[in-house]
C-alpha cells in the first residue's frame, strides 16, 4: 500500500482536470458519515437471545418465545400468535424459536 507522500507526490503529476476529478472523489468521500467503530459485528450473531434461552430453558420448554435481545416479547404455542403480539410490541423482526430440550453432543466409537 502506498504511504500517505507517494499519494501526493503522484497527484502532482496529475493533469489539471485529474487533480479536479481527484479533488470532487476526495470531497463525496468527506462529506459521507462515517461509519462508528464498534466493537459488534456487521451481522446479527443472535448471542444475545440464546443466552436467554439457555437460562430460562426449563420455563418456557416445548413454547416458542419471540425475542428481541434479552427481551421476551410474547411465548406460547401458536407461531402465529406469537411473532404477530411480537410485532404489535414494534419490533419489525423478533426472534422466534421453539424451546427444545438442550441436545447432548454426539460422540461416535466402539462402546
Amino acid at each position: 500500500m502506498a504511504t500517505l507522500e507517494q499519494l501526493i507526490d503522484e497527484a502532482r503529476a496529475l493533469s489539471a482536470a485529474e487533480k479536479l476529478k481527484l479533488r470532487q472523489e476526495l470531497d463525496r468521500e468527506l462529506k459521507q458519515p462515517e461509519r462508528p467503530q464498534t466493537s459488534e459485528p456487521a451481522y446479527q450473531t443472535n448471542e444475545r437471545e440464546r443466552a436467554w434461552i439457555d437460562a430460562n430453558r426449563d420455563e418456557y420448554m416445548g413454547q416458542l418465545v419471540a425475542l428481541d435481545g434479552d427481551r421476551l416479547l410474547a411465548h406460547g404455542t401458536d407461531a402465529r400468535k406469537v411473532y404477530e403480539a411480537a410485532r404489535a410490541q414494534g419490533v419489525e423482526a423478533p426472534y422466534l424459536e421453539r424451546v427444545e430440550p438442550k441436545a447432548d453432543a454426539f460422540v461416535g466409537g466402539w462402546q
